[in-house]
């Protein structure tokens, strides 16, 4: 696997024609010396942006050059100042996206089924008239990325497109080639099937026309996501890099489900941050030094590299407060990433994941949900698809929504027949209407009455309330023919509909007979229930106290428990070579400070912190890397006086 360079920046350089001395204080040695003070060993410069300009000196297309670019040989000086501080220099071509090309090739923008282009109207601020690669503009993106090439030669580190997504297009070569195939251009699903095909292709060609003239540059896809959308085009990266600014529109839920997906692809993997309050184009914010350790710590805690992005001022000066923030993390990030990079993460657990490969980033409530509810349970678990190998996992968590077919019903029979225990919930593998064979009982349909009330006794009841009854608000299933029932519920007086009702939420329970709402027979742990997008909708405490009860039935031994607060969480990566397993801990709380983004303003300290471990190494010395510091260690158990935000322990 090829390794990527682990501190790198992600230096944005739109812009606009109306803005005159483009570049004209940019100093070659400041600019490079700035990054070598923040560790920054990357640093990804600019060919041609969103506006559509050129930031070198262009003898392919001339009139693309920036007509305000004072510094004509820009982008080439940023490469090779770079270079000159040891750091790489990887260069940035735009691809869906690009104001100049729109403007003057209407017949190359993606057509919608009524003939209207993709994006806003010109007359408005904003470059997102989006750009179909089956039309003319694939002939120029392939010269233009040529000439990156020869202006360059050895001294290009990498290639990054970026806009390169599946987006259905009705343009006119769309259409004649749907038609050539025997494609109705009027179906939705199959002309979202053919932009699938298409970008891959793309995709294929593009790094092929690359490797005819480089053949050491990474090369890099983005559309935003990395997920099941990326997988079949996977052979086309070298790498992937996880676009996800929890500010920016991604969410703090964003990476860690696409990062648990992304590492089972087999490449390295660097995620993606920005230093900006909210999100790209925010030039002069500078987001909170806690809130990007924590970003960044754990991409380290994944074991990835890290990538944070900034915006160049016109003028190509960069902003020194910026790059005293990143080497602030940075540099503490270039002292642990020893105890991170290579490794492989200690998993023992796989969530089955619903995303379609024909979208990007279509994350349900029930894979964030299952995220989020088993990050603070401190399980140690994978995000796959059904295509996927079960094998490695002792767990495979099928949450509500995942399609069946025959094919998940025999490769979970298998599972369970080779000893592996399933966690499903809902309508998980329902397949035609039917569980998989395997499956403790037989689904009969919605519950019409709901929501249903837990009955706090027998097996999973553990630490709920037994004198009280607990509602699963999101309607769940008919389970008939339940075997070995393990948890109950009781239903309401009616169901809450038209003028029927009670009082201003729910009809409480009738206290009748309870039924059940949970089996457990043959490896599989059955609930009637969409647990997990119940957590992401409302988190309620006794959900997550039953999954926790499951998990404990499942996996009585885990890799790792501590008891520590909910926000706590323990990634576990292993690295044979140093003959060692390093537990990261990262204690940082994100707050809903603002109506639209939430906020770290400060590290949290978990002070005495206990883990318990039973690792495949197994260890008798335990420290904190890498101050040295030994901890105390008593069996499999480690005691940790104090996590400041972020703490590894190396386990030997």
């Amino acid at each position: 696997m090829q390794m990527l360079s682990p501190r790198q920046v992600h230096l944005d350089f739109h812009t606009s024609e109306w803005i005159e001395g483009v570049g004209a204080q940019f100093d070659a040695e400041t600019f490079a010396r700035m990054a070598k003070e923040a560790a920054v060993s990357s640093m990804t410069v600019f060919a041609r942006c969103h506006h559509g300009w050129l930031y070198y000196d262009s003898w392919r297309f001339p009139e693309r050059v920036h007509p305000h670019l004072a510094n004509r040989n820009l982008l080439v000086e940023q490469v090779r100042a770079l270079h000159a501080q040891g750091i790489k220099a990887p260069v940035y071509i735009t691809v869906q996206w690009d104001y100049y090309t729109a403007n003057r090739h209407p017949e190359w923008l993606i057509r919608k089924p009524d003939g209207a282009h993709e994006g806003g109207p010109f007359s408005e601020p904003g470059f997102y008239q989006s750009l179909c690669v089956n039309t003319g503009y694939w002939k120029f993106l392939q010269e233009q990325t040529l000439e990156v090439m020869e202006l360059l030669g050895d001294e290009l580190d990498g290639l990054f497109f970026d806009i390169v997504g599946i987006r259905p297009c009705t343009c006119a070569a769309c259409r004649k080639e749907m038609l050539e195939k025997g494609l109705d251009f009027g179906d939705e699903a199959q002309v979202r099937a053919f932009a699938k095909q298409s970008i891959d292709r793309f995709k294929q060609k593009m790094s092929a026309f690359v490797r005819e003239h480089n053949d050491h540059c990474t090369i890099f896809y983005n559309a935003g996501h990395v997920g099941p959308c990326t997988k079949d085009s996977k052979e086309a990266y070298t790498h992937f890099e996880l676009e996800s600014l929890p500010s920016g529109g991604w969410g703090y839920l964003h990476f860690p489900v696409t990062a648990r997906y992304a590492r089972k692809l087999g490449k390295d993997c660097i995620g993606m941050t920005g230093k900006f309050h909210t999100s790209w184009g925010d030039f002069h914010s500078l987001k909170n030094q806690a809130a990007l350790e924590f970003e960044a710590f754990r991409m380290l805690s994944f074991g990835f590299a890290c990538s944070i992005g900034d915006q160049l001022p016109p003028d190509g000066r960069l902003n020194a407060a910026t790059y005293r923030l990143i080497g602030k993390v940075y540099r503490p990030f270039a002292e642990r990433e020893a105890w991170a990079r290579p490794s492989t993460p200690l998993v023992e657990a796989a969530v089955l994941t619903n995303e379609s490969p024909l979208y990007e980033q279509q994350m349900s409530d029930s894979i964030l949900g299952a995220a989020q509810l088993l990050e603070e349970l401190a399980l140690q678990f994978d995000i796959i698809d059904a295509e996927m190998d079960f094998s490695p996992y002792k767990l495979l968590i099928v949450p509500e929504d995942v399609a069946g077919s025959p094919a998940l019903s025999e490769k979970l029979a298998a599972f369970t027949v080779a000893g592996g225990r399933v966690l499903s919930c809902g309508r998980g593998a329902l397949d035609n209407g039917a569980y998989p064979a395997c499956y403790p009982a037989r689904y009969a349909g919605e519950r019409e009455a709901y929501p249903d009330f837990i009955v706090a006794n027998g097996l999973l009841a553990e630490g709920l309330e037994p004198e009280n009854e607990y509602a699963i608000y999101q309607q769940g299933a008919v389970l008939e023919n339940a075997q070995n029932a393990v948890l109950f519920a009781r239903a309401p007086y009616f169901p809450r509909v038209g003028r029927k009702f009670c009082s201003h939420r729910y009809t409480p329970s009738a206290g009748g007979e309870a039924y059940p709402t949970a089996a457990w027979a043959n490896g599989v742990l059955l609930f009637a229930h969409p647990l997990f997008a119940q957590y992401r909708d409302c988190a309620p405490g006794w959900v997550k106290q039953i999954v926790k009860n499951a998990l404990d039935l499942l996996l009585p031994e885990r890799l790792v428990r501590h008891d520590g607060a909910s926000t706590v969480t323990v990634s576990l990566l292993d690295q044979p070579e140093h003959h060692r397993t390093c537990a990261h801990i990262l204690s940082y709380i994100p707050v809903r400070k603002s109506a639209t983004i939430d906020i770290v303003e400060e590290r949290t300290q978990a002070r005495d912190l206990h883990l318990t471990l039973r690792i495949p190494r197994g260890f008798t010395r335990a420290r904190l890397v890498p101050e040295g510091i030994p901890l105390a260690v008593e069996g499999e158990r480690v005691t940790v006086p104090c996590v400041d935000g972020y703490a590894i322990v190396e386990l030997t």
